[in-house]
């Protein structure tokens, strides 16, 4: 087979340099990877993110739609690169671990996981209550396949052998969790005895490495409705004990939100409707209502987590994470005031309601003035050397994602005659919901135009739930019980899906009753 040389150079005048022979016929991604240059392919290859640009013979090429066929030489620039989304994180609450634990875990370490599909989080806890409870985070590197759970579905059903590759990534990920959260207490991880875990759907099925290709077709069946414990060394997990996961309320509504609502025991509390929202790829809905819960699922995408977005990013430094309009023009703030780099989703749903409220955007999505973008930073401003912008394509990913979320808790709503504004408290879960502003998410239409004080933010709830069945097994009792109480409802199969999301997708509609 004809042999092709490679040559790989970093835009940015770092260091790296790499060259490698690789069989023609393969595409130019999958060489890049193995260069080591992590690319951003935030749709799983499929070329539709435009992300993954290389500069090859002077011109702008994708490398996902690449097949190499002559000896190349590759400048890598640095915004297709995924940066500071792969280290591990940690850090440390205050306070030690106060649980009431079953006679059964009276001492040594247990760890709780939230297997997000962007990203994972850990939390090692010390029974005995002599170490602070400390948190590790990474990104979930299953992203290489796509950076929603649809497109890592489609994978799978195209190639069933990815199933196993998933699955060892995101366990080596939860290995490197561990180890460093055990490494900095001065312990290993075979004094982990209990690993509790919860994820949507789709994450636990490939963790426990069962197919969830049922979830890729109508009528969006899930694999499994529980999954039975497992020791942690048949999953290839670097701890001495267990694992246990959540159960799942049905279809991709997971162990996550099982866990998310364990959190809230209120949430049944009174007969007054109360609503749970955990924003994110799936945009999970939950009704409480007349002592049963209500569960749905939104395909909102993936454009809350930068994905598809033209100058999209994750949360990371120099992410654009809010947006004003002060003095008569557009000023941008960023996570931890680096020079900006792209749009996170808090920033992107800021400045689409600036822009509405400036008239510079309509309620349809268009621009005003029938422009193709609008400049939110120069390029001499930026820390990626060319202007960060909006676009119209950016506004309409926004639409999509938002309009699903807003048509799902409609559809939720009237089918149990409860009016928006007899909603009691909305709780919002997730990363992207502790960070976004309510006031821009009101505006855009995305949540009901309920009086702030409504509105409870609960942060990584997954996690919360997580960590209350590790340190209290009765809270397991307590999650089956849950789903005993809920009824799952399949939206892409309501007979008025189609109608409400088109107009679920204008700009600051207002959630109607029937």
């Amino acid at each position: 087979m004809t042999q092709h040389r490679i040559t790989f150079h970093q835009e940015n005048g770092a260091d790296q340099e790499q060259t490698l022979t690789v069989s023609a016929g393969i595409r130019l991604d999958s060489a890049t990877l193995q260069a080591g240059f992590d690319l951003r392919t935030h749709c799983g290859g499929a070329g539709t993110c435009g992300k993954c640009q290389l500069i090859v013979n002077g011109q702008k090429i994708l490398a996902c739609r690449t097949v190499i066929e002559s000896d190349l030489d590759v400048i890598v620039p640095g915004f297709s690169l995924r940066t500071g989304e792969h280290h591990v994180v940690i850090q440390t609450d205050s306070k030690s671990t106060v649980c009431c634990l079953p006679s059964a875990v009276s001492k040594g370490y247990g760890v709780a996981v939230d297997i997000g599909t962007t990203t994972l989080a850990a939390e090692l806890h010390d029974f005995t209550g002599k170490l602070p409870t400390q948190t590790a985070a990474c990104a979930n590197p299953q992203r290489k396949f796509g950076d929603d759970v649809m497109t890592r579905i489609q994978k799978i059903m195209e190639k069933p052998a990815t199933l196993i590759t998933m699955q060892q990534l995101v366990v080596e990920a939860i290995n490197g969790m561990t180890a460093e959260l055990t490494e900095k207490n001065r312990i290993t991880p075979q004094n982990i005895s209990n690993m509790v875990v919860a994820g949507n759907t789709v994450m636990q099925s490939i963790l426990f490495g069962i197919d969830p290709s049922s979830l890729g077709e109508s009528p969006f069946h899930a694999p499994v409705s529980e999954f039975p414990s497992r020791q942690a060394c048949e999953m290839g997990l670097n701890i001495s004990g267990t694992v246990e996961t959540l159960p799942i309320f049905g279809g991709f509504v997971g162990g996550d939100i099982v866990a998310g609502v364990l959190t809230l025991p209120l949430l049944l509390s009174s007969a007054a409707p109360k609503f749970f929202l955990d924003i994110g790829t799936n945009g999970e809905i939950v009704l409480a209502h007349s002592g049963k819960l209500f569960t749905a699922a939104t395909a909102a995408g993936p454009a809350f987590e930068g994905a598809k977005i033209e100058y999209g990013s994750l949360a990371v430094p120099g992410a654009i994470d809010h947006v004003d309009f002060t003095n008569g023009k557009v000023v941008v703030s960023t996570i931890e005031n680096k020079p900006p780099i792209g749009l996170c989703g808090s920033g992107l749903l800021d400045a689409v309601a600036v822009l509405l409220d400036q008239g510079i955007i309509l309620s349809h999505g268009r621009f005003a003035d029938k422009r193709s973008s609008f400049e939110l930073v120069s390029a001499a401003a930026s820390g990626i050397g060319e202007a960060v912008v909006l676009t119209q394509r950016d506004i309409r990913e926004l639409q999509l994602a938002a309009g699903a979320i807003r048509a799902g808790i409609t559809l939720l709503l009237q089918e149990n005659d409860v009016l928006p504004e007899q909603i009691e408290t909305f709780y919002v879960a997730g990363g992207f919901g502790q960070s976004v502003r309510l006031s821009s998410a009101r505006r855009i239409g995305l949540v009901p135009s309920l009086p702030a004080e409504r509105f409870q933010f609960c942060g990584n709830a997954s996690l919360a739930g997580a960590r209350l069945v590790l340190l209290d097994s009765d809270n397991a009792k307590g999650a089956y019980q849950l789903v005993q109480q809920s009824h799952h409802c399949e939206l892409a199969m309501h007979p008025q899906f189609q109608r409400v999301f088109a107009e679920s997708m204008h700009l600051g509609t207002v959630h109607k009753s029937r």
